[in-house]
C-alpha cells in the first residue's frame, strides 16, 4: 500500500516549506502493523520518529500484578508524544503502543531526524513547537 504524500495527512507536516517535505518523503518508511500487533514497546529506545497515518494505537502500561492502564490513543493523523520524548532522550519505553485496529506508521529515522533538525529551520520549529 503507497501512503503517496503523506507530509499532506499531519497538520504540522504540511506547513513546512515544499523542500523539507520532500526530504522527509525521501527519507521516511512506511511500516504497516495488523491489528493486535506490538508497534512499541518497554524496554525499547525508539528508532525514529512516528507519525501514525492510517488506524489507531493504544498507548498503555502494565502494573506489576498485570492490571492494564490506558493512558491514551494515538489517532490517524497524529505523532506520539511518548516515541517523541524517548527518541529525544534517547530512553527506552516504559509503556507499549498495540495497534488496535491494522495500522499505517511513518517511521522518520533517527539520523534522518538529527539531520533535518540540525540543517532546517523550519523542522526544527514544527517538532519543538
Amino acid at each position: 500500500m503507497s501512503v503517496g504524500d503523506w507530509t499532506e495527512r499531519f497538520t504540522g507536516t504540511r506547513k513546512l516549506p515544499r523542500r523539507v517535505r520532500d526530504r522527509l518523503l525521501q527519507v521516511a518508511r512506511v511500516r504497516h502493523y495488523p491489528e493486535g500487533a506490538l508497534v512499541f514497546g518497554p524496554a525499547k529506545v525508539p528508532d525514529g520518529l512516528l507519525f501514525l497515518h492510517d488506524g489507531t494505537i493504544r498507548v498503555s502500561q502494565s502494573s506489576d500484578r498485570g492490571r492494564e492502564i490506558v493512558l491514551y490513543r494515538v489517532e490517524a493523523g497524529e505523532s506520539c508524544v511518548l516515541t517523541t520524548a524517548c527518541m529525544l532522550a534517547e530512553e527506552a519505553y516504559n509503556a507499549e503502543g498495540i495497534a488496535e485496529t491494522d495500522v499505517t506508521v511513518v517511521n522518520l529515522p533517527r539520523t534522518a531526524f538529527d539531520q533535518l533538525a540540525g540543517e532546517e529551520p523550519d523542522f526544527r520549529s514544527f517538532v519543538f513547537a
